[in-house]
This record gives C-alpha cells, sequence and structure tokens, in this order.
C-alpha cells in the first residue's frame, strides 16, 4: 500500500481513529503489553515512522484509549454508584481493567509532560465526576467517595490481571484442589463495599 499523508483536518483525524482502532482490536487479541508498535502499524498498514506522524508514541496510543474507556465507564457507573456496581462496571471493562495496570508502569512513559498532566487532569476529574454520585448514593462524603472510587480502580489495577492468568496458570488452578481462581467482580464488590462500610462510620 503506497503511503499517502493526511493533509487535511478531517483525514488527520480519521487516520488517527484508525490507529486507535487497530489498537484497540489488537488489544482484544492478547494483552496490551503485547502489543507493539509495530504491530499496530501493520494492522494499519504504516510505516512506524509514518504513523509517529499521529501519535508520539504506542503509550501515548493506548493512553488515549484509556481515557475514552475511563470516561464510558464513569457514565455506566453513575447508573448504580454503589459497591455493585463499581464492580460491574469495572468487570464489564476487561479493556479497561488492563490498561489501568499498565498506566503507571508503562503507560506513562515515553510520552511528554504534557501529555501526562493532560490525561491525569482528565482522569482527576472523572474520579470527581463519580464521587459526587457515589456520595449521593451512599451517603458518604464527597472526599470519602473520591477515596472509594480512587481505590476501587486501584484494586482492579492490581486484581485483573490474577483474575485472567496465562492459559498455563488456568491449568493450575484447576488441576491442584483448593486453589481457586479468585473472582474479579465478586472480590471487588466485596473490598469496595468493606471501603464504604468503613467510611461511613
Amino acid at each position: 500500500m503506497t503511503y499517502q499523508r493526511a493533509r487535511s483536518p478531517e483525514h488527520k483525524e480519521e487516520r488517527r481513529e484508525a490507529i486507535l482502532a487497530a489498537a484497540r482490536a489488537l488489544a482484544g487479541e492478547r494483552p496490551v503489553r503485547d502489543v507493539s508498535l509495530g504491530d499496530i502499524a501493520r494492522r494499519v498498514e504504516l510505516a512506524k515512522s509514518n504513523l509517529l506522524r499521529y501519535f508520539e508514541s504506542r503509550e501515548a496510543i493506548f493512553l488515549t484509549l484509556l481515557r475514552r474507556e475511563w470516561e464510558a465507564f464513569t457514565v455506566a457507573a453513575s447508573a448504580q454508584p454503589d459497591a455493585a456496581g463499581l464492580a460491574r462496571a469495572l468487570a464489564e471493562r476487561p479493556f479497561f481493567c488492563d490498561l489501568l495496570g499498565e498506566q503507571a508502569a508503562v503507560l506513562e512513559h515515553n510520552v511528554s509532560g504534557e501529555t501526562v498532566r493532560d490525561f491525569r487532569a482528565t482522569s482527576i476529574d472523572l474520579v470527581r465526576t463519580l464521587a459526587g454520585d457515589v456520595a449521593t448514593a451512599t451517603r458518604l462524603a464527597f472526599d470519602d467517595a473520591f477515596e472509594v472510587v480512587a481505590a476501587a480502580l486501584l484494586i482492579a489495577a492490581g486484581l485483573y490481571p490474577l483474575t485472567n492468568p496465562a492459559p498455563r496458570v488456568v491449568a493450575i488452578y484447576a488441576e491442584t484442589p483448593g486453589l481457586l481462581q479468585p473472582d474479579f467482580e465478586g472480590r471487588l464488590g466485596r473490598l469496595v463495599a468493606t471501603l464504604i462500610a468503613g467510611y461511613a462510620r
């Protein structure tokens, strides 16, 4: 395929969206950490150097997707802003949970300080938005509800890989009596409920 540089704002945005869609599709086939810039470039039939005209790095692509996933999660969780609702909204979004686990350790590297600052500001605003709904639903103080939402996200980031291990580990769970694979939604819901109860005292 002959590369043609997108020149109009509309064409540039179309190219950006195609890159994001390719990255999203690849992350549906394997974990985010296993998707390389080269994989994305091949999927959209661009050289890596040309792809970097639209995003500063692989990490910037996935930070953009993480922001979008975060926005969708916030909308979904606001429909039932209690422990069970937060857990369900996260369990229904494995891609979001995978990205959360990669955020600080991987995705905020190899991007500009401005990119990280903008992403962090947006994510904090989203946590605040959902915290308002949680405060209303649970009768917690806003600051306490903010901590509950932030903790739920942190727990999800750590719990998701444990509950979605490699096939070899799944086989070990199945073969070892008494060794049970953790339940993501159930475990997360119980932990968040405990946090809410603690702050409510």
